[in-house]
């Protein structure tokens, strides 16, 4: 296991568990003309998965992580090298199945992404994977579950990462799509953050407050929602709802907004901050990280901050 070093409070950790880890390419170019050959400069590779971005904005924040994922096949030497160099703690099982890709091109017309669907992992990887979880999850203040999910991830697997930090007494946040965000919220998700399209496919219609408000009467825990440009809403099982949203438009590059904002999310509730507190921050890391080029990092959130509205919706 990699570990962090220099951080008092390493014995209290969110535990970050990405099930779809990859290798992330992201090259950064003038302009990208289709069907013709490109000579780029050296592309970052590093280390990720929603998880693991995940970790790394909680890392930049002094924020002790760890990150819990299946890795395989050649580039497994890579990633933990990567992690080790960023200095993020990791718990990773080791599987036959190769660890997937993903390739971002970015240009000052837009980030075109490819990635990869992963390959499946077997029963007994899925067992393991959820026996670290059980095993950390005494030692941690959050436990967070974010990220696409490889073919063949069994029925139920997310409820099960829940099930498993109430066990421990541990809120936990998931951020998936389907039927496994519907089930993570009826286990009892302190949390879920799906994005407008995991909302409506998961819940159907094309209201995302309605479906929000659904989703979250389901549970016992709040639905953040993210609608890119429009904002973010936060809706309790009650159905009281809040909508906040910042007072610009920004120019950049939005992979891995979201996983900014679960980082703020699980970093807000570990502090017991209030539902708004949380709402503000996931919106204002979210924002912070479209001002980042790479996935995992993300600019002062302070200026955004401070121009964040949030308004009750009756």
């Amino acid at each position: 296991m990699g570990t962090a070093t220099g951080d008092p409070r390493a014995a209290a950790p969110i535990l970050c568990l990405t099930t779809n880890p990859a290798i992330d390419i992201t090259y950064t170019m003038d302009e990208l003309r289709i069907g013709t050959s490109h000579r780029v400069e050296t592309g970052l590779a590093r280390a990720g998965g929603k998880g693991v971005n995940v970790a790394r904005v909680l890392h930049q924040h002094h924020e002790p992580a760890i990150v819990i994922a299946p890795i395989g096949g050649p580039v497994r030497v890579l990633f933990v090298h990567d992690l080790d160099r960023s200095e993020i703690a990791h718990r990773l099982i080791e599987v036959e199945s190769p660890t997937r890709r993903t390739t971002a091109i970015v240009t000052p017309a837009g980030t075109t992404n490819l990635n990869e669907r992963g390959s499946a992992i077997s029963p007994d990887d899925w067992s393991r994977l959820l026996e670290v979880v059980r095993a950390e999850a005494p030692a941690a203040r959050v436990v967070v579950s974010s990220g696409s999910l490889p073919p063949q991830t069994p029925g139920g697997f997310c409820a099960s990462v829940v099930e498993v930090a109430a066990a421990a007494g541990k809120p936990v946040i998931v951020d998936v799509g389907g039927e496994q965000l519907r089930q993570a919220m009826a286990a009892g998700a302190t949390a879920v953050k799906p994005n407008r399209h995991e909302l409506l496919d998961a819940m159907g219609g094309s209201d995302p407050l309605d479906a929000a408000r659904r989703l979250a009467a389901s549970g016992t825990g709040t639905v953040f929602a993210s609608l890119d440009i429009e904002g973010m809403l936060a809706v309790q099982p009650d159905g009281r709802a809040w909508h906040a949203q910042i007072g610009r438009v920004l120019d950049g590059n939005p992979t891995g907004a979201g996983d900014a904002a679960v980082a703020a999310l699980a970093q807000a509730i570990a502090e017991g901050a209030t539902l708004e507190e949380q709402l503000a921050r996931a919106t204002a890391w979210s924002s912070a990280a479209v001002l980042s080029p790479q996935a995992g990092s993300i600019a002062d959130p302070a200026d955004l901050a401070a121009g964040i509205r949030i308004t009750p919706i009756g």
